[in-house]
């Protein structure tokens, strides 16, 4: 009897806690408003990173880079591991 009283109020309690969502958990329906919204918290660490689009090759400045450059251009670059065929980074002498 009283395993099935504990039972019940750990289920009412836990119920409405359950339940709620806040509206900053949902996730983006489309790729692009997902990078936007990852763009707006990432914090760049200016290591460069290669992306590709197709066969479109573009170096980023770090992933941040790469994820503000969807979100203003609407075009998604995937982040890839080859550096030595991206083009370089021309350093300001």
């Amino acid at each position: 009897m009283w395993m099935n009283v504990i039972v019940h109020y750990i289920l009412w309690s836990l119920g409405p806690a359950a339940c709620h969502l806040p509206d900053y958990a949902s996730t983006p329906s489309n790729k692009i408003d997902q990078f936007c919204s990852l763009a707006e918290t990432c914090i760049h660490d200016t290591i460069p990173i290669c992306g590709r689009m197709g066969d479109e090759k573009r170096t980023f400045l770090d992933l941040c880079d790469l994820l503000e450059y969807a979100c203003d251009t609407n075009q998604v670059f995937t982040h890839i591991e080859d550096i030595p065929g991206c083009p370089s980074i021309k350093q300001s002498s």
